[in-house]
């Protein structure tokens, strides 16, 4: 239906949107929503019967899955590169802001100036990320690329269409990592799952009867040993969604 997924570093602040496509033709875009949070942009051209992406499942991503990312570097049209995935929910610090869902798939696969917003496929050619950033001492690719899971995409995407804005879930707790220390101090058997800190008043996790000191081992199934993989988790999901929160207590 002419809507496209791109970064919102790539169109924020911009006056005028052209699209250019594979065969050559360009066509004006015009900003449906932006999601400075997950750095995530939609836009739209008036087109029809436009080739489309299939989304994918990134949850079921494995460390070590073969990936393609597609993109524009140095304005070398449509460039395909390949790698594996190195790791999923990193936490890089980029996007600055506290509400800020940073849970990127790392991937091998050469990612440059020019490749932000393109796709991240499975060797099924299903969408599983949106390319988002690298980590670079030189600036440009030194191995590291980021993208942003695709199950985080499709919600933030359905968001913009539906509301114009994102629909944001909040468990109500603060949260940390458990580590080696942590675990100790603890006397945890194992360095697992986000503990909590704190609980915030009339939030979701009071209501559920979650305390300060328990350690979240997943939301719905979905582990949960990291702070960028719970927020990963909530981002999928919008206020009064109910979920099921397995925890360590006591």
């Amino acid at each position: 239906d002419g809507y496209i997924v791109t970064n919102n570093h790539v169109v924020n602040g911009a006056d005028k949107i052209s699209v250019k496509f594979n065969d050559g033709h360009e066509a004006q875009a015009t900003i449906v929503g932006l999601d400075p949070s997950t750095d995530l942009a939609l836009i739209k051209v008036e087109l029809n019967d436009l080739p489309y992406l299939t989304y994918g499942d990134s949850d079921e991503l494995q460390v070590g899955d073969w990936v393609l990312a597609v993109g524009n570097p140095f304005n070398l049209t449509s460039t395909v590169t390949a790698g594996i995935v190195s790791a999923k929910a990193r936490n890089i610090n980029i996007l600055g802001s506290r509400s800020a869902i940073e849970s990127f798939i790392q991937t091998d696969a050469v990612v440059n100036r020019g490749n932000s917003g393109g796709a991240l496929v499975n060797t099924q050619g299903d969408l599983v990320g949106i390319n988002a950033a690298i980590a670079s001492h030189t600036g440009v690719y030194e191995g590291y690329s980021f993208a942003i899971p695709v199950n985080i995409v499709r919600k933030v995407v359905d968001d913009l269409m539906e509301y114009g804005e994102i629909q944001r879930a909040y468990i109500g707790v603060q949260i940390q990592n458990v580590d080696a220390e942590l675990a100790e101090k603890l006397d945890l058997e194992q360095v697992q799952g986000v503990y909590i800190a704190g609980v915030v008043e009339n939030s979701g996790a009071a209501n559920a009867g979650l305390k300060k000191g328990d350690i979240i081992l997943s939301i719905d199934g979905k582990t949960t040993n990291t702070v960028s993989s719970l927020m990963g988790v909530i981002a999928q999901y919008r206020p009064g969604t109910k979920v099921m929160v397995n925890i360590n207590r006591g």
